[in-house]
């Protein structure tokens, strides 16, 4: 569906919305209760706008929103794991993430005077997600998920 038949749907629910309750409550609900018809009408309109204004919430979420299929990651999106156990997501993590060991253990030396053998990379543009590192992880959205890379602190492994 396109977007302007989203915005026609989202309008039309807005306007029948606010004319079902003010007809029905200002002919069928609130006779029953009020004899002043100055009052019952106004009362009757204020409740129609009420839900006209949360019929309009919805439509302006419902006409804006991008539609995505399952699994699909959105465009403009990218995501790149270079090194050996890591891993890169896109965009959001809901899920465990580990790219390491159970057990801890020690790292090789590394001969005196060299830095560690990472690649160099540019800053990742927006909404890319890039891991290079080993064992390292990127995550181009927000995480809620648990995440471990298998390093331990304070001790040696077997």
């Amino acid at each position: 569906m396109n977007r302007l038949a989203r915005w026609t749907v989202a309008g039309v629910v807005t306007v029948a919305s606010f004319a079902a309750v003010t007809s029905l409550c200002g002919a069928l609900v609130l006779p029953t209760m009020m004899e002043d018809a100055a009052i019952r009408w106004g009362l009757a309109s204020a409740l129609g706008a009420a839900l006209a204004a949360l019929a309009a919430a919805w439509g302006h979420g419902f006409a804006t929103r991008t539609p995505q299929l399952p699994g699909q990651t959105p465009p403009g999106t990218s995501a790149h794991a270079s090194a050996p156990r890591s891993v890169a997501v896109a965009g959001d993590n809901s899920g465990s993430i580990s790219t390491g060991d159970s057990s801890s253990r020690t790292l090789p030396p590394q001969p005196p005077g060299q830095p560690p053998a990472l690649p160099l990379s540019t800053p990742p543009s927006a909404n890319t997600a890039s891991a290079s590192g080993e064992r390292s992880i990127a995550i181009g959205g927000n995480n809620s998920g648990t995440l471990s890379t298998g390093d331990q602190t304070g001790g040696t492994g077997p």
